[in-house]
Order: structure tokens, then sequence, then C-alpha cells
């Protein structure tokens, strides 16, 4: 009789997605989320967010941009941030993580219109 052995099938693991603030050399700054290393955004100077908002005037603690990466957005101040949408961002040239105080502050904001 033969001896028949079980193969696991191979698992595909999405990688990891993190939030992150983006800067690029053209229009400002977004926030979402991204699966990429920062060594593969350098490479390619561009990168997939999912959930991409843009961040085209926001109000925090200090007003910087590692500040909004750090603490988010000031409640009830006049933040303009985008609808969120998958977006292929190019020309990055800054990712700062964002901590989990500031995507509290990003999530409890609406879009502007």
């Amino acid at each position: 009789m033969k001896k028949t052995t079980k193969t696991a099938a191979k698992k595909t693991q999405k990688p990891a997605r993190r939030t992150v603030i983006i800067g690029n050399d053209k229009y400002g700054l977004y926030y979402g989320d991204v699966e990429d290393s920062d060594d593969q955004i350098i490479a390619k100077k561009a990168v997939r967010v999912f959930g991409c908002r843009h961040v085209f005037r926001w109000f925090g603690g200090t007003g910087g941009i590692t500040s909004l990466a750090a603490w988010g957005l000031r409640a009830g101040a006049d933040n303009r941030i985008g609808a969120p949408a998958d977006a292929l961002i190019t020309g990055v040239v800054n990712v700062f993580d964002v901590t989990a105080e500031a995507k509290a502050t990003f999530d409890a904001t609406p879009a502007s219109r």
C-alpha cells in the first residue's frame, strides 16, 4: 500500500497595513493606510494609499507636520480634510507614521465639502 502525504496549501499573507501621512512634491499632504515598507516607497517614490484623504488645511497642537502625525487634528477647528478614496500617490518625499491618538482625530473628522 502506498503512503500518501498531504501538502499544506501555501497561504499568501497580506502585508500589514500602517497608517501614515505622506508628503509629495506636487500637491501636499495625504493621510491613509499603506502596505509598502519605507524602503519600497523610497525606491518607487510612489505608494498605493487605502482610504486616502487629502489634508488641505489643518489645525493641530503646534501646526507642524510631525505634530499632526503625533497628536492629530484639533477638534472644532476649521480643518479641511478630503473624503477617503484609494489612490496612488506619486512623487513621495516624506512618510510620517501616525499614532493611535492622531488616527482617532482623523477618524472623527468628517470630509470637507
